[in-house]
């Protein structure tokens, strides 16, 4: 009988390390954190998340607009054409829009206003006419009493603006709200896979 208990005990003992050890690991299990650093532009969006998660929204707006000129090399000059907009890099465009819309709970975000802007009559990559994209912006809340809001400090910087306010990545001197670029970028979302292009506009849209 002391034979088979010390038998037992013995082999309790040596199956607890292996038991313990498999436990530890499983719970010690995390996701990565995810690197912010773009392969393909090296810019680093942290000061991004930075800001967003702290919801300094105004500051959080024109990093977007810097990192945006820095990926496409136009921090410099501090301004960019449409045919710069194209070359944005997917990685870059995702990851700035993924932030947004992570941050402020799905309320803002590139791909937040893209719906709006098809639904407004507008095409990704074509002005379709000037009167479908000043519907737009009335829609995000980037015109009042139609005319183009004075950008920077007019926008609304809190998470009562209209959905997809931010972010305005609009030069100060486009006064006609950028439309030139905004449609380059509404055709470099579609061309990167971060929007479908077929998004169908609300039947009960009226355009006059």
């Amino acid at each position: 009988m002391p034979t088979l208990l010390l038998a037992l005990v013995l082999s309790c003992l040596s199956l607890s390390p292996v038991l313990s050890e498999d436990t530890v690991n499983l719970t010690e299990i995390k996701p990565s954190n995810r690197s912010l650093i773009s392969p393909e532009t090296g810019v680093d969006y942290t000061p991004l998340q930075d800001r967003l998660q702290q919801q300094q929204w105004q500051e959080a707006n024109e990093t977007s607009t810097y990192l945006i000129l820095k990926a496409v090399n136009r921090d410099e000059q501090g301004w960019m054409s449409g045919k710069d907009m194209l070359q944005l890099a997917c990685w870059d465009l995702k990851t700035l829009d993924g932030l947004w819309k992570e941050y402020s709970q799905g309320k803002f975000g590139f791909s937040v206003q893209f719906p709006i802007f098809i639904d407004t009559g507008n095409k990704p990559g074509k002005l379709v006419a000037s009167y479908f994209y000043d519907d737009f912006g009335t829609r995000v809340g980037w015109r009042k009493d139609d005319q183009w809001i004075a950008f920077k400090h007019n926008l609304i910087y809190s998470l009562d603006a209209p959905i997809g306010h931010l972010p305005n990545p609009r030069s100060e001197y486009q006064i006609t709200g950028g439309q030139l670029n905004y449609t380059a970028l509404t055709q470099r979302m579609v061309e990167c896979r971060i929007v479908s292009p077929t998004f169908p506009r609300r039947q009960t849209y009226n355009s006059n």
